[in-house]
């Protein structure tokens, strides 16, 4: 058992340095779906921006995970950075394309994160930390939630949208918060 953990430690060691980028971005993404909550009728132009930003300062982060040479993954960690990060500009750079296009791009964004997040409980999984099979029940309820957006984006209109995504965002942000912990108790060891 011992050499299990010794093994497991030095193959995410990269990983467990980063666990407060983890928390750090799960923190934001709770805000994010407490906030669509709060205000669920701010303008689409707004949210388009909002997201824009919190898609951008996603990517940045996985991007910066992914520098870790001894990291089990990091390829996809720098895909998911830079594909968050591309349209992380565009939602932001041009938020009247975004406002048209926002549950499309929410929708994918979404699968995108729970197939992420998938890759999450995996690796927390794999570090036996608690919590992996919640993880990756919720990644797939968060790929469900994107598939009913991106099929259904008018009859799902933006109160739909603020709701699905409201609840993903809190879901995402408490499974990263959880991976963060996992991470940080890794450390430690």
């Amino acid at each position: 058992m011992e050499n299990i953990l010794i093994y497991l430690t030095d193959k995410y060691h990269g990983c467990f340095k980063y666990w407060w980028l983890a928390l750090t971005l799960g923190i934001i993404l709770l805000i994010l779906g407490v906030l669509t909550f709060i205000f669920p009728f701010t303008s689409y132009i707004t949210m388009s921006i909002i997201f824009g930003i919190t898609i951008l300062v996603s990517g940045i982060f996985y991007i910066v995970m992914s520098a870790s040479r001894s990291l089990k993954g990091r390829g996809w960690l720098l895909i998911s950075g830079l594909i968050e990060l591309a349209l992380g500009i565009i939602l932001t750079l041009w938020p009247s394309i975004a406002a048209v296009i926002l549950p499309y791009v929410l929708g994918f964004w979404l699968m995108f994160k729970g197939f992420t997040l998938i890759g999450i409980g995996s690796d927390m999984s794999d570090i036996k930390g608690s919590g992996w099979g919640w993880t990756i029940l919720w990644a797939l309820g968060i790929i469900v939630c994107s598939f009913i957006i991106i099929l259904y984006p008018i009859i799902f209109g933006m109160e739909a949208v603020l709701l699905w995504v409201g609840i993903s965002l809190l879901v995402s942000g408490g499974s990263l918060i959880s991976f963060s912990i996992n991470l940080k108790r890794g450390l430690s060891n």
